[in-house]
């Protein structure tokens, strides 16, 4: 994807994650971040909310047995309507060369 100028790679999130690919829609989009010393666009499913948190509102991640491989994940955060989930992006692209850095 060119971004002001400068070329980033484009990672299909929910593959990343193990899931199926991201279909594309009218409210699919493109979360741009930096991971280790590059920049990189997440295809996801939709956005729905930018928040702003302080790291001390983070909770550790709960035990959720077995089946679950918590990995990618930071933390989570409570909400009045549901929970999020913080992926640790840096150690989920661990070892993946991104590449392209943009200028």
């Amino acid at each position: 994807m060119n971004l002001r100028g400068s070329v980033i790679p484009v990672i299909d999130l929910a593959a990343r994650l193990g899931m199926a690919g991201t279909i594309d829609s009218s409210r699919s989009a493109i979360v741009v971040v930096e991971v280790g010393q590059g920049v990189v666009g997440l295809v996801v499913d939709q956005v729905s909310d930018i928040l702003s948190v302080g790291a001390n509102r983070i909770q550790p991640m709960p035990d959720f047995g077995a089946n679950f491989d918590p990995a990618y994940a930071h933390g989570i955060l409570a909400l009045e309507r549901g929970i999020v989930c913080f992926l640790d992006l840096d150690h989920m692209f661990a070892g993946v060369d991104v590449g392209l850095e943009v200028a």
